[in-house]
């Protein structure tokens, strides 16, 4: 009894270890077969300048009649051309097995597995040095053929020695991993054709997964288990211990790469390979990285900017050659209070082993100079488009902060790719109170003005901020995939002319409202990069039907011109004046690059690169297109079938952007993805008028200064259902009692509250005034001044004071519209005013007002997701006065309508009927 129970006890334990382990090793194999766009394979390295003319998918030429990948090499004399499919880092074990079905007319094809070592680089990429393990060949022209690698312990030994041998160094080569199957596509000089299908891969043990299972990875050398692990010298000899070889690892001093500029996404949980897809060099991480997010960017060829671990974890070490860099102060706002507390991070990441040791990056609101001190980079989040700055504005503040930090550290620039977080919280709110679905188009146009005008300061980094995941489902969450698409595929296309580029002054224009940014780059060329300055908020206008001269110098009067807007090289006419010469652009696009340069050859170097990209981003705006004309149209329908809009729906414009669509279909369809662009850029003009016209037909309040979350998000849908509410009739009493500012007793203790920031290069303060107020017999003034010669900067380091109001208290659910009238004088710089907002929606759903030296009226609206305590706040940015008065908070409380004058038909009588037939 006791023997039967003890064997069944066994049986059960046995089972479940053996259950545990297939799931295991079933989770751990990898099959694809390469029948679903997009290619895969990359052509790696080469001996022989090889390159690929042409790659795509087959539908039904693969080993079994289905799909398959085919790659087409153009190769010199030599003896390799590197096919490599990337794969998750997995540990050298005698199990790991890959095999790949290939044909080719020519036969010495190879298969094998790329091998890293993460403690080691290579000197001519920067990355982990690397060999190749090769397994079986190619020997029937002409047919498909299944190649298999495996066992590769006695062949990675054998590469070892002779990387010891061409080294001649002590070399680490500890914790090697396989990180891609290679394919030599090398037939001969000439061009050599493969196609590849059915890749399979068993074994496969994850790095980090290991360690947790008592697993050892590869030594390098066969030893016991219970022995030290030792590497042999190149005789073959032992040598040192690992444990204390010295390494040769050489960690980049430099945050980004200074050879282009490279395109950063702040993830949000989108698979690495997606966002790769997408153009992005690099992700953000909102936490220190683990093993599983490491072994995805090395598969994906991202780098990693995150927050640093709070201790090294040494079984990351094999995968932290995609970290990239440690970015401190992440959720914080970097002010002048936090850069003791910054210090002492820098410092603690300096003091960090070698192998983590990394360049430091900060994101800092104000004290550039004392952050420049104790960090590698620095990233200058561009202002909130709907503060509405200018063209010149934006970019003299990014410069004045560059002038700052000089050449100490590298630049980069934060662009929102997203409505900001607050806004689409309260767009959330709104459409769950009113059953709206959250509807509209992303106005990425603005994203694209705000990224080109930030290359005029040659940033060595673009990050993209955004609080939402892009792989989230939604029709946002489309349309800014779409759109960083497209604009990461223009960044990257103008990526080495940028790098190493100078500022210099921007050249006039006459004609439509544009701003010309000029940069001198390091080949003597000029790059011009014009931008619509037809803007409200996160709206834009391009200039169609109208047209731009670009005024030209005499230095570059006779230089050929190159307009790359469409994503290859124009050669556009110089029309020569008697002081110099203009280029003439008839109906420009939201934003257009120019480059004129004294080398007619810069032409087949500007083609070469815009073609690399052209065809990916000529399907993004042709669906961003095609999208912003058919919602607009079903916007504009329903804003006029619910009267929400009284204006006329613009039937010409609509109409024509979709005939040009209709008519470009075929274009799209043949693939002239240049042509598609042209045809895209002319219809898209057309859309985003009709899109403006809507907006304003949507506002009554307009152009007094409004925040109002669908129209500031670009949710037209949300604003038709919500539109009751721009109406007078139906808001409540006010609710802020004290809010008429009449005595001199709103500023005692438990009533309005002023606050100054301490800082020494400026004083504020506020007090009650019985003149100039405009209602009643008193008003509330702000005023703020520089202590010294030096005028106060604008955004958040230029805020000196702030006034609240006491707390209203609004219940769950409810809608409320905040009144003040407002008087701004003096705030002449960039960034600079009064910033009219509350607590609920923050700082970055505020209304910055200035150049109103008239009273003005300012309306916030919002909606309460629950009960919750608000107050409306009033911030002076940089030097200057205001005047508030007739504050006001109102709820949304409409009267129930009456009932209408039915009467029951049971009830009543046949003669009180009208019209009855009874």
């Amino acid at each position: 009894m006791r023997f039967g129970g003890w064997m069944a006890g066994y049986a059960v334990v046995a089972c479940l270890f053996l259950l545990d382990l297939t799931a295991s090793t079933a989770h751990a194999q990898l099959h694809d077969s390469l029948d679903a766009y997009p290619p895969r394979w990359q052509l790696d390295t080469s001996d022989c300048d090889a390159r690929v003319v042409d790659h795509r998918n087959l539908a039904d030429q693969g080993i079994d009649g289905g799909g398959c990948e085919t790659v087409t090499v153009v190769a010199g004399n030599g003896s390799e051309a590197l096919l490599a499919y990337r794969i998750e880092p997995v540990m050298v074990v005698d199990d790991l097995t890959a095999t790949v079905a290939v044909m080719s007319a020519k036969q010495g094809l190879r298969v094998g597995l790329r091998v890293r070592f993460p403690y080691e680089r290579d000197d001519l990429t920067n990355r982990p040095l690397s060999t190749v393990v090769f397994g079986a060949s190619y020997t029937h022209p002409g047919e498909f053929t299944t190649l298999g690698v495996g066992r590769i312990g006695g062949d990675l030994n054998l590469k070892i020695i002779a990387l010891r041998q061409q080294f001649n160094r002590p070399l680490d080569l500890r914790d090697p991993y396989v990180d891609a199957i290679i394919v030599n596509a090398y037939g001969g000089a000439g061009a050599t054709t493969v196609r590849l299908d059915e890749i399979k891969v068993q074994g496969m043990l994850s790095i980090g997964d290991a360690a947790s299972m008592g697993y050892g990875n590869f030594s390098g050398i066969e030893l016991d288990r219970n022995q030290q692990f030792r590497i042999g010298s190149a005789d073959g000899e032992l040598g040192q211990s690992i444990l204390t070889q010295p390494t040769n690892r050489t960690v980049s001093q430099t945050a980004f790469p200074t050879d282009t500029v490279i395109r950063i996404l702040q993830h949000n949980g989108e698979p690495l390979s997606w966002v790769r897809s997408l153009g992005f060099d690099a992700v953000l991480l909102s936490a220190p990285p683990d093993a599983e997010i490491l072994r995805e960017a090395i598969q994906a060829q991202l780098l990693v900017y995150a927050p640093p671990p709070t201790a090294p974890d040494p079984s990351l070490e094999p995968l932290l050659d995609p970290v990239a860099g440690w970015f401190i102060g992440s959720g914080l706002s970097l002010d002048s209070s936090r850069v003791g507390q910054a210090t002492v991070s820098s410092n603690r990441l300096r003091n960090f082993p070698g192998r983590w040791q990394r360049p430091v990056i900060a994101a800092p609101a104000e004290a550039w100079r004392d952050y420049a001190a104790i960090a590698d980079a620095l990233v200058d989040d561009q202002p909130i488009r709907e503060r509405d700055l200018s063209a010149v504005e934006e970019v003299a503040e990014t410069s004045e902060k560059r002038v700052q930090v000089g050449d100490r550290v590298q630049f980069a620039v934060g662009i929102a790719s997203m409505p900001s977080h607050r806004a689409m919280e309260q767009n959330d709110a709104i459409s769950l109170a009113i059953g709206a679905p959250p509807s509209g188009m992303f106005r990425w146009h603005s994203m694209l003005l705000q990224t080109v005008r930030s290359i005029e300061n040659a940033p060595a980094a673009i990050l993209f901020r955004s609080s939402r995941s892009l792989a989230s489902g939604t029709e946002m969450a489309a349309h800014r995939s779409m759109a960083l698409g497209y604009t990461n595929r223009l960044v990257a296309m103008l990526g080495p002319w940028i790098a190493g580029s100078q500022q210099a002054a921007p050249l006039p224009l006459s004609g439509a409202r544009y701003r010309c940014g000029h940069l001198t780059t390091a080949d003597g060329a000029d790059l011009l990069l014009l931008t619509s300055e037809m803007t409200r908020g996160s709206e834009v206008l391009a200039g169609d039907g109208q047209s731009i001269e670009i005024v030209l110098p005499p230095d570059l009067a006779n230089r050929t011109v190159w307009r790359m807007t469409h994503f290859s090289a124009e050669r556009i006419e110089v029309i020569p004046t008697a002081d110099g010469a203009r280029i003439p652009i008839v109906s420009p696009d939201v934003a257009e690059i120019i480059i004129i340069s004294d080398d007619p050859a810069l032409g087949s170097k500007l083609s070469a690169s815009a073609k690399r990209f052209v065809r990916q981003a000529s399907l993004d705006r042709w669906q961003l297109t095609t999208d912003c004309v058919r919602i607009t149209r079903e916007l504009w329908n329903q804003a006029v079938a619910m009267r929400a809009a009284e204006a006329a729906i613009p039937i010409d414009l609509l109409t024509a952007a979709a005939n040009t669509i209709a008519e470009g279909e075929s274009t799209y369809r043949a693939g002239d993805a240049e042509a598609t662009l042209r045809i895209a850029r002319r219809a898209d003009a057309w859309g985003i008028r009709c899109s403006w016209q809507l907006s304003q037909a949507l506002m009554s309040d307009w152009p007094h200064p409004t925040s109002c979350p669908p129209i500031d998000s670009g949710l037209a849908a949300v604003q038709i259902a919500w539109s009751p509410l721009m109406e007078d009739v139906g808001w409540g009493l006010d609710r802020l009692t004290s809010g008429g500012l009449d005595s001199p007793t709103v500023l005692a203790p438990g009533s309005w509250t002023f606050g100054q920031r301490r800082v020494a290069r400026a004083t504020s303060e506020v007090y009650w005034t019985d003149r100039g107020h405009f209602d009643g017999v008193g008003a509330l003034r702000l005023i703020a001044s520089s202590q010294s010669d030096t005028e106060l900067p604008g955004g958040y380091a230029g805020t000196v004071a702030q006034l609240q109001s006491p707390p209203v208290r609004i219940p769950t659910g409810k809608a409320y519209r905040i009144d003040a009238m407002v008087r701004t004088m003096g705030f002449g710089n960039p960034h600079q005013g009064l910033l009219v907002y509350d607590s609920l929606g923050g700082q970055e759903m505020g209304v910055l007002v200035r150049g109103r030296t008239e009273w003005t009226p300012v309306r916030l609206y919002r909606q309460a997701t629950e009960e919750t305590q608000v107050r409306v706040m009033f911030e002076l940015l940089g030097g200057g006065e205001a005047v508030i008065d007739e504050v006001r908070v109102q709820l949304w409380e409409p009267k129930a309508a009456p009932p209408l004058p039915f009467v029951p038909l049971r009830a009543a009588e046949e003669n009180d009927l009208p019209n009855s037939r009874f």
